[in-house]
């Protein structure tokens, strides 16, 4: 299916290619009789009285700019050949001042840089559940020892499970800074490339 509407940027070559086909009196011709019906290139010549060679290279450049396609609906020549009948375009022409593409590339990293994140964080989930509870146990009962033999009299015995959930919690965000990090990184790009965005 084709598209309903012709979008140019203005450095776009294509732009050029439509304001000079726009700009020649011969091709408006062309497009105002094929406005009223479709038609072949011979039949273009004749009614219009223009040269078989210079309705053909109005035709595609016509073609080349996206205003006018081929019909569906062909004859054959006397010869055996095909003839094709050409027909206007019905499509709209838009011109936008400025790419659109770099936007796109930015907010595809943001999308990224969010994936990312959440593949980390189900990773981390997938992780902390696979940890064998004998392991677990055995780590409880080290931080237990060490933070006894470190601080006596200083606090109970829960500074071996205050560790090892400090540790847990701080292995859990791991997302977090990634996707923080990621963020920063790329306004920071955004703000140095600024003038290359516009």
């Amino acid at each position: 299916m084709s598209k309903k509407y012709i979008m140019l940027e203005l450095d776009d070559e294509k732009l050029k290619v439509l304001t000079d086909v726009l700009s020649n009196k011969t091709s408006k011709k062309i497009l105002e009789y094929l406005a009223d019906k479709e038609a072949s290139e011979g039949e273009i010549s004749s009614d219009l009285k223009l040269p078989a060679n210079t309705v053909n290279y109005n035709v595609k450049k016509l073609l080349e700019a996206g205003l006018v396609e081929g019909s569906k609906n062909w004859m054959w020549s006397v010869k055996g050949k095909k003839i094709i009948k050409y027909k206007v375009a019905n499509k709209k022409i838009i011109i936008s001042p400025k790419s659109s593409g770099s936007v796109n590339k930015i907010l595809g990293a943001f999308i990224a840089t969010g994936a990312f994140a959440l593949i980390i964080k189900l990773f981390g989930l997938t992780q902390n559940t696979n940890i064998d509870p004998y392991a677990t146990d055995y780590g409880m009962e080290a931080a237990k020892s060490a933070s006894d033999s470190v601080s006596i009299g200083v606090g109970s015995g829960n500074v071996g499970s205050e560790v090892i959930q400090a540790v847990s919690v701080q292995s859990s965000n791991i997302w977090v800074w990634f996707l923080f990090g990621g963020i920063v990184a790329l306004v920071i790009f955004m703000i140095l490339n600024w003038r290359k965005l516009d």
